[in-house]
């Protein structure tokens, strides 16, 4: 049964990690000049977006989660690969959020006085990454020594 479970955690954080690289990590609105409306600057692990605008850039994000992700997968099979895919999930994460910490801030900071109605924030895709970090770890816990 202890296996069972620990399989189960393990391909659930895998998948909700991987799932929320397609997710907004975090989001703008902004309004570039005061007769404008407001457009979204929207970034998910593969892609930013300036409302319709795709940056060809993106940051990547999606890489190094979705290798922890296949690395939490091995780990079904080897607890080294459990213990190893979530400290990587959760580096990973930790990285991701405090650079979304610093760009929001920026953005606020940078952006207020163009527009006094600015909304920055993180978007679904962090939360949900932060979830599956303890889903990982909640795996490893239950991992059964054989």
């Amino acid at each position: 049964m202890r296996k069972l479970l620990h399989a189960g955690l393990l391909v659930l954080a895998a998948v909700a990690a991987a799932g929320a690289t397609f997710l907004p990590l975090s989001e703008l609105r902004i309004r570039l000049a005061p007769d404008q409306p407001q457009t979204e600057f929207v970034t998910t692990g593969w892609r930013t977006h300036f409302g319709d605008t795709v940056d060809p850039h993106g940051p990547m994000f999606g890489i190094p989660v979705v290798v922890a992700a296949l690395v939490l997968v091995a780990g079904i099979f080897l607890r080294k690969f459990a213990f190893a895919g979530a400290a990587a999930l959760a580096g990973t994460t930790g990285m991701v959020f405090v650079y979304l910490v610093n760009a929001i801030n920026f953005h606020k900071t940078g952006n207020i006085t163009i527009d006094p109605a600015l909304e920055a924030g993180f978007g679904a895709g962090i939360w949900v990454l932060l979830a599956a970090v303890v889903v990982a770890f909640g795996a490893v816990v239950v991992h059964p020594d054989d």
